[in-house]
């Protein structure tokens, strides 16, 4: 059997399955319809989007319904009925058609009446409904970047048409993960606080008539589907009312691997020290850094310093603990035959574990390079500090207290361009615009692209002139975080106690790591623990159809489900309870590192399964192109850092 994807789906498929799982079930190849492909006598099955309205195809989706077609041509000189002409071959012996999602009954209509042998040789045509990415096993993505663009252009007058359409899509794929969850939820979303077509449309994808009446058509058409008992709570959430976390360096491992090193979904390119040259030498490695990795699975969330001690830390152990260890460095072992099975089954476990730890302290040690570059240290803690609006001792410190420090990185040459940018755009979102001594200020420092990107804010309904209201954030987030510092530096101090105790009495100690500059916690962090909780503001977090009043919305202690279906897992975890109330969270413009930390750690800390999902990860830099409104183009490569794939 042959497997044939289109760019989209072959995404799909990569996020949820190795080529070993493929090629189980039989699939002896793979291959882009978008390529010219050899004949193969065997069966085809295709995996397509061909999504969109019945009354609104796009011309993508006839492009690939005609490529499969295409497939299954006689030829444009053969005719039928003489048998004349050039009979051109098929590409595979039948085809199997699954689509994403609803295929569109006029385009296949159209497609379809113009290829008689195509219609002979399918044996499915189906919808599966699955038109997302796994990315992690609570997180999923919809493909698509750039949102924030192109509701910045609705915004100014220029996209409203296709603001529409990117809705529409959005709503066919959430509602696809919805089915495929067995999931008909109760929906909660942001309301609007300003004329913000951004905003606007938010509600408008959460709306009854919008997505409810999208699933509830869908589901029409599937007799054998059934929702769970319990249904979950899906809340809709907008990218812009949290931009601190977009802008601000967060210094957990996987953070800095997607905004210092520019990790790609789950690959990340770096460069590192080539075997057997004592680090004279360079050489460009690919990286896979999925949940299969034993270490990326326990370490991501963590901070990045952590990650380091406790790599070493674990090195060290498995050193001391491996058989191979001792025998590769001669320590004498009694090589009896006993002792030599067991060294023998311990190679292979020795050479993973050793691959492992290579891997990450070479990443660990290109990610410290570039955190240890100018200026970068200084530009995270002010970058914290204004989003906290405290600093690391608790204290209060508004943006002007920190325009003297700001101003004096802005204008030095070797601080990087992207540090630049976050630090002047979350001051004037901070500051609640600028002045014109600070404009003035920006302008000789700043290139004339930098200053549109600033300027920019003002589609995202915040204020670019003279200062009017400073921003602030809710209480009940501003004092969670205040809450964890105080917990953080009191644990730390009485660490420090007893370090010097330990000290005065001869004693090792080991001290445990307290980080206190990693303080911002993403709103979201808030939100869900306040949702949860059931304290959350109805006011400004509204239901489109709520739940029973007697029904409880977070607390149910059974286990969960995966979005990534590992059939393996499920069954050794107890993973696929219907019993468990779920959260599913989804947000409109894109998703940070730092906010699915903020998932797992919320969903360990209530008991409860917590999903997140957005249009696609988003970084400062991704934010930064949007603000530029073309000024600054989407290939433009603003993080030096960031190893472009020699395959684009």
């Amino acid at each position: 059997m042959v497997l044939v994807l289109d760019p989209h789906t072959s995404k799909i498929i990569s996020s949820c399955c190795k080529m070993s799982d493929l090629l189980e079930r039989g699939f002896v190849a793979i291959q882009n319809i978008e390529n010219v492909r050899q004949s193969i006598d065997l069966p085809a099955t295709y995996f397509l989007d061909v999504s969109g309205q019945d009354d609104d195809a796009h011309d993508d989706d006839e492009k690939i319904l005609m490529a499969l077609t295409a497939d299954f041509s006689e030829g444009k000189d053969w005719d039928p009925v003489s048998k004349t002409g050039k009979l051109l071959k098929k590409k595979y012996l039948r085809a199997y058609v699954h689509a994403t999602s609803t295929l569109q009954k006029k385009l296949i209509a159209k497609v379809l009446a113009q290829e008689r042998r195509f219609v002979a040789s399918c044996r499915a045509l189906d919808e599966i409904n699955i038109d997302f990415l796994a990315l992690e096993s609570h997180v999923f993505l919809l493909n698509q970047p750039y949102v924030l663009d192109t509701l910045i252009r609705s915004n100014t007058g220029g996209g409203m048409g296709e603001s529409t359409r990117l809705i529409d899509r959005i709503t066919k794929q959430l509602v696809s993960l919805c089915i495929m969850l067995n999931e008909k939820p109760y929906v909660r979303f942001e309301k609007p606080t300003s004329n913000s077509n951004c905003e606007k449309l938010l509600e408008m994808l959460a709306s009854t008539t919008n997505f409810e009446a999208t699933l509830r058509e869908t589901t029409d058409k599937l007799p054998n589907w059934k929702p769970r008992p319990n249904p979950a709570t899906l809340l809709f959430l907008n990218r812009t009312t949290d931009m601190a976390a977009t802008l601000i360096h967060h210094i957990s491992y996987q953070s800095v691997l997607v905004n210092v090193l520019g990790m790609q979904g789950d690959v990340l390119r770096v460069e590192v020290d080539k075997r057997g040259d004592e680090g004279k030498a360079k050489e460009i490695k690919s990286y896979v850094m999925s949940e299969e990795d034993d270490i990326w699975a326990r370490q991501r969330h963590k901070h990045f310093d952590a990650v380091k001690n406790e790599l070493y830390a674990e090195m060290k152990a498995f050193k001391e603990k491996s058989l191979s260890q001792k025998v590769k460095e001669g320590d004498g072992l009694d090589m009896d035959p006993k002792t030599m099975l067991k060294v023998v089954k311990d190679i292979p476990k020795y050479r993973e574990m050793a691959r492992q730890f290579n891997k990450h302290n070479s990443i660990l040690k290109a990610a410290g390079a570039e955190i240890n570059k100018p200026g970068r240290i200084q530009a995270m803690t002010l970058l914290q500090d204004l989003a906290c609006g405290f600093d690391s001792s608790g204290s209060s410190v508004s943006p002007q207290s920190l325009w003297s420090a700001i101003s004096d990185l802005l204008a030095k040459p070797d601080t990087a361009y992207l540090d630049k940018m976050q630090l002047a755009l979350l001051y004037v979102i901070t500051r609640g615009g600028m002045t014109s001594k600070e404009e003035d200020f920006f302008e000789s420092n700043l290139q004339p692209e930098m200053m549109t990107v600033i300027r920019g804010l003002s589609h995202l309904n915040f204020n670019t002139k003279k200062p009017k209201n400073t921003y602030n954030l809710e209480r009940g987030h501003l004092d969670m975080m205040k809450t964890r510092l105080t917990k953080i530096r009191n644990e730390k101090k009485i660490e420090t106690e007893k370090e010097q105790d330990a000290k005065r009495k001869g004693q090792s100690f080991t001290k445990k790591a307290h980080y206190i500059g990693y303080r911002y916690l993403p709103k979201l962090h808030w939100v869900c623990s306040q949702l949860i909780e059931d304290k959350l503001d109805q006011k400004a977090y509204p239901w489109n159809n709520p739940p029973p009043k007697s029904g409880n919305r977070g607390m149910s202690r059974s286990t969960g489900f995966s979005v990534r279906r590992n059939r393996h897992k499920r069954q050794q975890s107890g993973m696929g309870s219907g019993d468990k109330q779920r959260l599913i969270v989804f947000v409109l413009g894109g998703i940070t590192p730092s906010e699915m930390a903020s998932v797992y750690e919320v969903g360990d800390q209530y008991n409860m399964e917590i999903i997140i999902g957005s249009t696609d990860l988003i970084t400062s830099e991704e934010m930064v192109k949007c603000l530029s409104q073309g000024a600054i183009k989407k290939d433009q490569d603003l993080n030096p850092a960031v190893i472009q794939s020699a395959n684009i």
